[in-house]
């Protein structure tokens, strides 16, 4: 594209050199969303991280310290609010008009709760307040508030990223947390159950291995032009590791419900993340979908 200008060391447009051209200029463009996409996929999203949110709350409420009675009464206050929000989201008419403003208040509900857990990870790390709220679990609630909010505000614009970069984002993001879930597994779980904390760690150890590669696939391709298999094999190695993670976390599940292993975690926090990676399976499948679409364009 440029042509070096020996009188003054510059260089100046040069047309066929093509290779000089930024390679962002081939990336894919943003696609538009149909009204009847942004309905289901808003109320998709909606249904599933309010009760996250929800939940959130009430995790929250019971790490904190009795003392902190301030503290306790702000989350019950979330946690009463997204129950109303999420049963209003099984309710609501299946309308553009009705689903945006349902958007609109979960925006602000959840910026609310992020602002709430961001705060509260400060005064954590700064010993201000004390409790059994870990400052990277606040950290890892506070990012998926911030996923949400995100996904929303995409979705009131009506667009969506193109399916590269869509890939990408969605497997940083989710494989950061199925890492930080299987961490979180290892430190609750007793530790005289000793298989089942090498298991959990060890897959945090795997996912650790995986989110590497997205982000350097990201580095590598984000924005960039479309290159999709080894963006395919990304999705489908990222699909194999949840599956296997999913299956062990549903096991644990029904451990801690028949009170078969030794732990400090709550049945509902096991479902909760369970639920969370039936959730990534369920994007990725809907990532492969478009994928195999574009890829019949080509």
């Amino acid at each position: 594209m440029y042509q070096q200008n020996a009188g003054q060391g510059q260089y100046v447009l040069d047309p066929q050199r093509a290779l000089l051209l930024p390679p962002e200029l081939k990336a894919a463009p943003i696609e538009s969303l149909t009204e009847q996409l942004f309905i289901e996929r808003s109320l998709t999203e909606n249904r599933f991280w309010l009760r996250i949110m929800k939940e959130h709350s009430f995790f929250l409420c019971e790490g904190f310290s009795k003392d902190d009675i301030g503290l306790i009464q702000e989350a019950n206050r979330f946690f009463h609010y997204f129950d109303q929000l999420l049963q209003r989201s099984h309710t609501i008419p299946a309308t553009v008009q009705a689903v945006r403003a349902l958007n609109d208040e979960s925006i602000q509900a959840v910026s609310a709760l992020r602002n709430f857990k961001r705060n509260l990870l400060i005064l954590i790390i700064n010993c201000k307040i004390k409790g059994f709220n870990f400052p990277l679990l606040v950290d890892h609630i506070a990012r998926e508030a911030e996923y949400f909010v995100r996904n929303l505000m995409k979705f009131n614009q009506g667009i969506m990223e193109p399916i590269q970069d869509a890939i990408i984002s969605e497997n940083v993001f989710w494989l950061r947390i199925m890492m930080e879930h299987s961490r979180f597994i290892g430190s609750l779980l007793d530790q005289s159950e000793r298989n089942l904390v090498h298991q959990a760690l060890k897959f945090g150890d795997d996912f650790e291995i995986l989110l590497g590669q997205a982000r350097d696939v990201e580095s590598m391709l984000y924005n960039k032009q479309p290159t999709y298999p080894i963006i395919s094999k990304m999705n489908k190695d990222s699909e194999n590791a949840t599956v296997e993670l999913r299956n062990f976390k549903r096991a644990g599940l029904e451990f801690i419900r028949t009170c078969q292993i030794r732990s400090v975690i709550d049945p509902l926090l096991a479902d909760h993340v369970v639920r969370e990676a039936e959730h990534f399976l369920m994007i990725i499948q809907i990532l492969q979908q478009r994928l195999a679409a574009k890829q019949m364009e080509t």
